[in-house]
C-alpha cells in the first residue's frame, strides 16, 4: 500500500491541475462565453474523440504522421551525427561552416514549406524533407558541442593507442557526444512532430493535420472532431517526449546528468 501511495503521490498535483482545466473548459464553453463555432464544449469534444478512437481513419492518420516524423527525424539524426562529428573534430572546417549553419539555423522550416510543396508536392517526401530540414540544424549544433566537449584525456589516450578512423568515431567520439545527442533528439522530436502536423495541415500530406483541416472545412458540426484530432496530436507529443526522456534516462544512466533525475535534481550521496 505504501509503495502504491509513493508512486501515486507525484501524479496527484498534475492530475488535479488537469481536472481543473477540463472543468474550466466545460464551464466556460457551456456558459455561452464562446459560440459553438468558436470553441466546442469539453463533453462534445471528448464524445467526438471517443467516436474517432474506434475508427480506422484516426489510426491511419496517426500512423501517417508518425511515419513522416520517424523517417524525417532519423534522416536528420544520421546527417547531424556524421556532419557534426566531422566539423567538431576539425577547427578549420568548423570555422568555414559556422556562418552557413547560423544562417540556415535561423530560417524557420515553415518558411520553406511553399517551395517544398512546389518541388515535391503533397507527399510523404515533402513532409520528410521539411522535418529533416527543421531538425537537422539544432541537432548538428548539439553534436558539435558534444564532440568539442570531449575530455582531452580521452582524446589523447585514443590517439596514443592508435585508435583512428571509423573505430575512433564509434568507440570514442559517439560515446563522448552521446549526452548532447540524446538531449538534442528529445528536443528535436517535439519540433519534428509540430512540423509533421504543419506539413499535413498546410501542405495537404496525409496525417493528423490533414484530418484537422477536413474537419474544419466540414462545418460547425464537425468542430468537436477537429478539436478531438488536436487533442490526439497533443497526446502524441506528450507520449513521444516522455518516451525520449525515458530512453535518455535509461541509456544515459552512466552519465552524471542523469544521476539526480527522479530525486528532485539532487545527486545521491
Amino acid at each position: 500500500m505504501q509503495t502504491v501511495t509513493r508512486y501515486a503521490r507525484p501524479a496527484l498535483v498534475p492530475g488535479a491541475t488537469l481536472l481543473v482545466v477540463l472543468v474550466g473548459w466545460q464551464a466556460v464553453t457551456a456558459s455561452g462565453l464562446f459560440r459553438p463555432d468558436q470553441f466546442p464544449t469539453m463533453t462534445d469534444t471528448f464524445s467526438a474523440l471517443g467516436a474517432a478512437l474506434g475508427t480506422a481513419e484516426l489510426w491511419g492518420a496517426v500512423g501517417a504522421t508518425l511515419q513522416g516524423w520517424a523517417v524525417g527525424l532519423v534522416v536528420a539524426a544520421v546527417l547531424a551525427i556524421v556532419v557534426g562529428a566531422a566539423l567538431g573534430a576539425n577547427d578549420l572546417a568548423l570555422r568555414s561552416a559556422a556562418s552557413v549553419i547560423e544562417i540556415f539555423k535561423a530560417i524557420p522550416a515553415i518558411a520553406i514549406l511553399p517551395l517544398v510543396i512546389l518541388v515535391l508536392g503533397s507527399t510523404l517526401g515533402m513532409k520528410v524533407f521539411l522535418i529533416a530540414f527543421g531538425a537537422f540544424w539544432p541537432l548538428v549544433v548539439q553534436v558539435i558541442y558534444g564532440v568539442r566537449a570531449m575530455d582531452p584525456t580521452v582524446s589523447d589516450t585514443a590517439r596514443a593507442l592508435g585508435v583512428r578512423g571509423l573505430r575512433r568515431f564509434v568507440a570514442v567520439t559517439l560515446p563522448s557526444a552521446s549526452p548532447y545527442v540524446a538531449t538534442g533528439l528529445r528536443i528535436a522530436s517535439a519540433s519534428a512532430l509540430i512540423l509533421a502536423v504543419v506539413a499535413e495541415l498546410v501542405g495537404g500530406a496525409e496525417g493528423i493535420g490533414r484530418r484537422i483541416l477536413f474537419a474544419r472545412n466540414a462545418g460547425v458540426s464537425a468542430y468537436p472532431t477537429m478539436y478531438a484530432y488536436i487533442l490526439v496530436a497533443g497526446a502524441l507529443g506528450i507520449l513521444l517526449t516522455g518516451a525520449f526522456f525515458l530512453l535518455e534516462r535509461k541509456g544515459m544512466h552512466w552519465h552524471e546528468s542523469q544521476r539526480g533525475v527522479g530525486t528532485g535534481g539532487l545527486k545521491a550521496r
